[in-house]
């Protein structure tokens, strides 16, 4: 019910043209009803050859109805579609703030064929809420009771059995449909959304794929699951076919318990016979109203399981905070962490523990440890895309959570082990550092970060497309666009995590060489699983089960023989 409120509520703002496409087709189906009614009514009593001019009144009506049918039929679909149309556009436009507000934890969770899946899939669903679900309920509620009531004039009897055959099509088989296709729906939409993810995986992936000779068994698992789909959708268009034979068998049997009572009442002359075939085309015309409400049920469940997918992200949007302006004469001095602790869902172990660290301009702070140790995580946190549960970070003495966390992160520069490019021109995907970089500032950002040789080489030099999240480039080149990026951001901070785990020896000892030297000034943050430069840090941390269990500089920690020691020696192994 929470779910249909909210549905609803997209539709305020439409109201009153939700009400006149609402009328229009209440006029739409009565003017066939009509239309049936004084067709009856004209070829029964033309039967009896009466003067010409007792029909004319039935005539017009028939020419009346017929065309005021079909123009009410154009304007309901015009008006309703309309309507329809602007209430997804209004979705769309909610589900984008939606994404665009949702913690950053929440969305680097989801994968993102599931996040294409709900922008496309499941709000065309949610299209047909209004036009198939909620205009066609209102709809036969009205026209049914008016067909009951006209029918129930002739005959008391005659208006409660219609009404009861319209009842068991029109809320009977709907609940029948809502409580047999809740199940197939949510397996349905679950289908699709893994079907969605696993086409974008294996298209974002095929290079690797076909590089390991693996792409045929993934197809082959996208091709599985397009079946299994394939058979949920025979399943639901099965129901759909067994409800329309439901329908028209409750249709026929309402028409045969209308004969049954109505022959006695002609017999005893209280009906005319004009008016026994008046009643049986008006009431078998009345069913239009329901028909498609079993159809409706159906598109019920698909809509409230696709809309719970909706809204799901929205209920995990940020709570809405106004942060205060900081002082002007406020600098981020340091960057200092206090007894951090940090599990990613509550009642796990923690990722972290009792972490405690200071960063100053430039100081080189070097993180090392196992995979999993927790370091990627603790760059997560400076960067406020997780809020920690027990200690605090503070920038510039002022605890981070109280500063916006987009002016938190404009004092970092980072370099990610995955970088994220855009559909789109070298020079754009550049400028996204620094807005107000001039060609000779980008590629000299390009040529510090060893690039030169390779934007000599590109076409169309800056302009050069990258193509769909970078795909034309290699993993080294995607990496060292990352880090001509960060070299382009004047930042106080520098956050490196493996910056250059993808390039070879040479060129990674050029553009670490190149970083320390640049950023010899700021606070950096060194993440890595090479022991080469760490001779170079000012301080070292040794991380394991998501605590400190080793710091100082590299030759104390080397003199203390410790878990550090055996960590350098199994490197140096490693090497020989």
């Amino acid at each position: 019910m929470r779910t249909i409120l909210k549905l609803l509520r997209f539709l305020t703002p439409f109201f009153w043209e939700i009400c006149l496409s609402i009328l229009l087709g209440i006029a739409t189906i009565s003017a066939g009803i009509g239309l049936l009614g004084t067709s009856a009514f004209l070829i029964a009593s033309a039967a009896l050859h009466p003067s010409i001019a007792e029909l004319q009144v039935a005539i017009v009506g028939v020419r009346f109805f017929g065309i005021s049918r079909a123009g009410f039929r154009y304007l309901e679909r015009l008006v309703s579609h309309s309507v329809n149309l602007r209430v997804l556009s209004r979705l769309r436009e909610w589900f984008y703030h939606q994404v665009e507000s949702s913690p950053p934890a929440e969305l680097h969770t989801r994968k993102s064929g599931d996040l294409l899946n709900r922008v496309m899939g499941d709000l065309e669903i949610l299209e047909n809420f209004y036009v198939r679900v909620v205009s066609p309920v209102v709809v036969a509620l009205v026209v049914a009771a008016g067909v009951s009531l006209f029918i129930g004039a002739f005959d008391d009897a005659l208006g409660m059995i219609l009404a009861a055959g319209l009842a068991v099509n029109g809320i009977l088989l709907p609940i029948l449909s809502i409580l047999i296709t809740r199940p197939l729906a949510k397996k349905m939409l679950e289908m699709r959304s893994d079907l969605s993810s696993r086409t974008v995986e294996w298209l974002q992936g095929l290079e690797e794929l076909q590089s390991s000779n693996a792409q045929d068994r993934w197809s082959d698992g996208i091709l599985d699951k397009g079946k299994e789909g394939g058979r949920w959708q025979t399943r639901i268009a099965t129901l759909n076919g067994i409800n329309s034979g439901l329908g028209l068998f409750i249709l026929n049997l309402t028409l045969l318990g209308l004969l049954w009572f109505a022959i006695p009442l002609v017999t005893q002359g209280v009906l005319s016979g004009v008016s026994l075939a008046v009643i049986l085309l008006m009431g078998m015309a009345g069913f239009e109203s329901v028909a498609n409400l079993p159809q409706a049920a159906v598109m019920l469940n698909s809509s409230l399981e696709a809309a719970k997918r909706i809204f799901e992200l929205g209920g995990m949007k940020q709570e809405i905070r106004v942060y205060d302006p900081l002082p002007e004469s406020w600098q981020s001095t340091s960057v200092e962490i206090k007894d951090l602790c940090f599990e990613y869902e509550q009642g796990e172990n923690f990722e972290l523990k009792d972490i405690s660290l200071t960063l100053l301009p430039g100081k080189q702070l070097a993180l090392v440890g196992p995979s999993g140790s927790g370091k990627t995580s603790l760059v997560n946190l400076i960067l406020q895309l997780w809020r920690p549960q027990e200690g605090s970070i503070s920038l510039g003495k002022l605890d981070s959570r109280i500063i916006d966390p987009y002016q938190v992160r404009s004092h970092f520069a980072v370099i990610s082990q995955s970088t994220t490019l855009f559909s789109a021109s070298l020079r754009e995907n550049l400028l996204l550092a620094d807005p107000g970089a001039d060609d000779q500032k980008l590629m000299q950002a390009l040529k510090l970060a060893e690039l030169e040789d390779w934007l000599n080489r590109l076409p169309q030099g800056l302009d050069t497309w990258l193509g769909d999240q970078g795909f034309r480039l290699s993993g080294g080149e995607r990496q060292r666009v990352s880090i001509a990026r960060a070299l382009l951001q004047d930042r106080p901070y520098l956050l490196l995590d493996e910056p250059v785990e993808n390039l070879d020896a040479i060129t990674a000892n050029k553009i670490m060489s190149t970083l320390f030297n640049l950023f010899k000034d700021r606070g950096v943050l060194f993440i890595t699983h090479d022991f080469s430069w760490l001779d170079q840090m000012d301080e070292i941390l040794l991380l394991q089960n998501g605590s400190i269990v080793e710091r100082g500089t590299y030759q104390d920690l080397v003199n203390l023989d410790g878990r550090f020691s055996e960590l350098l020696n199994l490197q140096k192994q490693s090497l020989a």
